[in-house]
């Protein structure tokens, strides 16, 4: 995977959440785009964790895919 591929992701207008799998197993949810970031030579992920506002980093090039989530959006009234 590279850094270009997750930039297409996040450029995407309106932003689509979605989820990125790396080779051991985890799952990276990125429902907003202020969630990650990408270091400037693109090889390294910082992802905020929304449950307990952990910073993990990522060696991007441990990146196995990135899709679409599927999951549901409940909106605020």
């Amino acid at each position: 995977m590279r850094g270009s591929d997750i930039k297409e992701f996040l450029k995407r207008q309106p932003f689509v959440p979605f989820d990125i799998k790396t080779d051991d197993a985890r799952v990276y949810l990125v429902d907003h785009p202020e969630f990650i970031h990408l270091s400037r030579d693109g090889k390294v992920l910082y992802h905020n964790t929304l449950e307990d506002d952990r910073l993990m980093v990522v060696d991007v090039s441990h990146i196995v895919s990135i899709e679409d989530a599927n999951r549901l959006r409940i909106s605020a009234p």
